[in-house]
């Protein structure tokens, strides 16, 4: 006699079951066919289905999937797990339905095709399957102690979280109720080793040892069919009311249709072709960024990420997806038909109002944060398109720099610096001078025209002199590449910049390109390219960093390295991944760096990006101001930059917070600058 797995053991008439797991199916079907009909209300390109996107999907699916990488741990160096508790909770459960799940198709499969489940193999199915419950228990209780006794601030406790957590745990217990009844009545007398190997089952059968035979076989029946009816009725409850468990279908699809391009890239629009501009209502999204709506499970990694909802503003980017699904459903009520409603709100202006909409900085840390690959800018940046190009609105703030931007090609309104004003004294050609150059120096609006950026210009310049490195400008040809415009939501006017300068750079014949801005950087990179503006595009940190390793540029070390934190830009780190090389060239003069607590991906935004450079907010709603409080903590007596609009913000919280005589900010080329041999 060996140990076997008996799936119908002690109950009469299972056909009962297969009728209600065919209507649950049918149920989960109609569901699954259902909810998206709504997404296809949406507009728009879509993402194709092809080999490159499904190697993508699977790496992810076992990397943030399985091994569960975006809730444990941040990227290789990036500072502490991102959520140890909130990681383990969710991949005790997520691990231990999974085998159980497994567990009953194996007893599918070896109870109609061929028989299995027996002997040693048996035991350790049992040994598996437990142990994996006992951890998917853990973790709900994990997930009730944490959402009600220690309730984080992001966690918005609705009565279907309580409802799903609390079904979860009771299918999981009377699981092993059953187990238990079940071993009391066959193994725990007769052959106790086997009970064993399921320790659920086994702690159960112990407090049913007191009972009689027909008291536990009574029971086990009774508990049996509670425990399916309970399975398959929480099943239709979850595709009926589309709950926040549904997620284990749409994120997934969202993981698979995620953008797979360059994080900072917007999809243009056809000005010629558009009949409206942006997204004035829910229709107007498309059908992926629908998707996104009901893909987000409410976490709030993104809300504690947002440096504007930490600086107490309007903006909570889990609020804005979870009130744009609410405006969803309740534009495209009911199940079977899906008839647009006859009276809904204003999304821009009453669901997702002005004030929220101009808030972003478009930092993208709440789609770093987001486990499930929420898209939240393209939103932003939609909404900011109809207020824009429709409507013509925009803050009061930024008005001037818009008007600059169309008559001057700049945003700098009343310098009375030039393109060229920074090059005085330092013989800096022209591109249409310099025919041998090998390179052209994007110099950006900031770098010319802001006269505190101007010497960020000048240090570059006598870096890649002393490099012996032939390059040129475009002088004032250059034009703004956009970025602000674009952030802001006037596609026209970036498009016209856009247009501008590539028939520029392509007139001279340009093909590599560095520059010291990564807002420029990344529009030139990134964005360009959909317009016929393909060029080698580098940042001045890379470019800088080759040419100390070749030897081509040398630096004196310090005696005595002086302490210095660096300020990862979101443009430059979350955008493009550009992290190390500004830290080796920082050590390469000789400096000590003090690491900010949140640095890489997790950086901490200086409120300059998504326009807000030329934005006038509250002083105590300043981003820039709370990062300059993580720098001044460091107790670093300098910060360094590889941004202008970061440079900016510092110098203005600098002088905010009265600290000039204990904290300077500088750009890299600076720093490289001043350690540069004689």
């Amino acid at each position: 006699m060996q140990p076997a797995r008996e799936i119908f053991w002690n109950i009469d008439q299972p056909w009962i079951m297969y009728l209600l797991g065919a209507i649950t199916i049918i149920v989960l079907l109609w569901a699954l066919f259902a909810i998206p009909r709504r997404w296809r209300r949406g507009a728009g390109e879509s993402h194709p289905a092809n080999f490159q996107r499904l190697r993508a999907f699977l790496t992810t699916a076992i990397v943030d999937g399985l091994i569960h990488r975006r809730f444990f741990g941040a990227r290789p160096k990036d500072p502490r797990p991102r959520e140890l508790y909130a990681g383990l909770m969710h991949f005790f459960i997520f691990a231990g339905f999974g085998v159980l799940l497994l567990g009953a198709f194996l007893d599918f499969i070896s109870h109609y095709f061929f028989h299995f489940m027996e002997g040693n193999f048996y035991l350790g199915y049992s040994l598996v399957t437990d142990t994996f419950g006992i951890l998917a228990v853990i973790g709900t209780l994990m997930a009730i102690f944490r959402r009600y006794a220690l309730k984080p601030a992001r966690l918005d406790n609705l009565p279907d979280d309580a409802v799903t957590i609390l079904l979860i745990l009771v299918i999981l217990l009377t699981g092993f109720v059953i187990e238990g009844l079940r071993i009391a009545a066959t193994e725990l007398e007769t052959n106790p080793a086997w009970a064993k190997w399921s320790p659920g089952g086994y702690a159960f059968a112990l407090a049913f040892s007191g009972l009689s035979r027909e008291g536990v076989l009574a029971w086990h029946a009774g508990m049996w069919w509670f425990h399916a009816v309970l399975v398959f009725g929480t099943v239709v409850y979850f595709a009926l009311y589309n709950t926040k468990l549904f997620h284990i279908f749409w994120s997934p699809l969202n993981v698979f249709f995620r953008n797979l391009g360059p994080r900072g890239a917007l999809v243009p629009v056809d000005l010629e072709k558009a009949e409206h501009f942006g997204a004035g209502k829910i229709e107007d999204f498309t059908w992926k960024q629908l998707l996104d709506l009901d893909a987000c499970t409410r976490c709030g990694r993104c809300q504690d990420a947002c440096p504007a909802h930490a600086s107490g503003k309007a903006l909570n980017p889990k609020s804005l997806v979870q009130n744009l699904k609410k405006h969803l459903y309740a534009a495209y009520p009911g199940t079977i038909c899906l008839k647009p409603a006859a009276d809904r709100p204003e999304m821009v202006g009453a669901v997702i109002t002005e004030e929220i909409i101009w808030d972003c900085t478009t930092c993208a840390a709440c789609q770093e944060a987001c486990p499930v690959f929420v898209e939240h800018i393209d939103k932003v940046i939609a909404m900011r398109r109809n207020l824009a190009m429709e409507k013509g609105q925009f803050p009061d703030s930024v008005q001037d720099a818009l008007k600059s931007l169309s008559a001057r090609a700049h945003p700098y309104r009343g310098t009375t610096l030039t393109r060229t004003s920074w090059t005085e004294g330092m013989d800096v050609p022209l591109i249409g001078e310099a025919k041998d150059a090998s390179i052209l120096y994007w110099v950006g609006c900031s770098a010319a025209l802001d006269e505190r950026n101007t010497k960020v210009a000048r240090a570059t310049a006598k870096l890649l002199r002393a490099a012996g490195v032939k390059f040129a400008i475009l002088g004032d040809a250059e034009a703004c590449c956009g970025d602000p415009a674009r952030r802001l939501g006037d596609e026209y006017l970036f498009q016209t910049l856009c247009q501008q300068n590539i028939e520029a750079l392509k007139s001279h014949g340009v093909r590599k390109i560095v520059t010291t801005c990564p807002h420029c950087f990344n529009s030139l990179r990134h964005e360009y390219p959909r317009f016929g503006g393909d060029f080698d595009v580098v940042h001045h940190s890379q470019y800088l960093l080759a040419l100390l390793e070749e030897g081509r540029l040398r630096l004196k070390r310090q005696a005595a390295p002086t302490p210095i934190t660096y300020h990862d830009s979101c443009y430059l780190g979350r955008y493009n991944d550009i992290y190390d090389e500004p830290r080796r060239l920082l050590k390469a003069t000789g400096a000590a760096i003090a690491e900010l607590p949140r640095r890489r991906s997790a950086s901490f935004c200086c409120g300059g990006g998504g326009g807000h450079m030329w934005m006038e907010e509250p002083p105590d709603k300043r981003v820039n101001h709370r990062r300059i409080e993580e720098i001044i903590a460091s107790g670093a007596p300098c910060v360094a930059t590889a941004c202008p609009y970061c440079l900016t913000m510092f110098e203005d919280a600098i002088k905010a917070k009265s600290v000039e005589e204990r904290l300077v900010s500088r750009d890299l080329a600076e720093v490289l600058a001043g350690a540069l041999e004689e």
